[in-house]
């Protein structure tokens, strides 16, 4: 038997970071317990923009976005952002010498 799904009429702020890729899906209940969770993450297509940089891997952030992230942002918040843009789906495609995209956070 599949596990009841509601929508839960929650407060994103009260469970997510602003900048959490799951900041804008919607907040479910599922089970008979009403556990809670977000809906499936679906990423979307890069859009580049004019104000994207680019960034060439160091053996220092090897796997590691989120130390660009801090270094280009100023949090490591946006990791995910950078792996999207480059349509990287694990940090393991985050190597030394690959040359990624920063995309402009707007």
């Amino acid at each position: 038997m599949a596990n009841k799904i509601e929508q839960a009429n929650l407060q994103h702020s009260n469970f997510v970071d602003p900048a959490s890729r799951y900041n804008k899906s919607d907040i479910i209940y599922y089970g008979d317990r009403r556990f809670i969770t977000f809906e499936t993450y679906k990423r979307t297509p890069y859009q580049p923009s004019g104000d994207d940089r680019f960034y060439r891997i160091s053996s220092g952030t090897q796997y590691r976005p989120d130390l660009v992230s801090r270094r280009v942002y100023g949090t490591v918040s946006y990791w995910w952002r950078i792996l999207e843009a480059n349509g990287m789906k694990d940090i393991y495609d985050f190597k030394t010498g690959v040359n990624i995209i920063i995309p402009s956070i707007l």
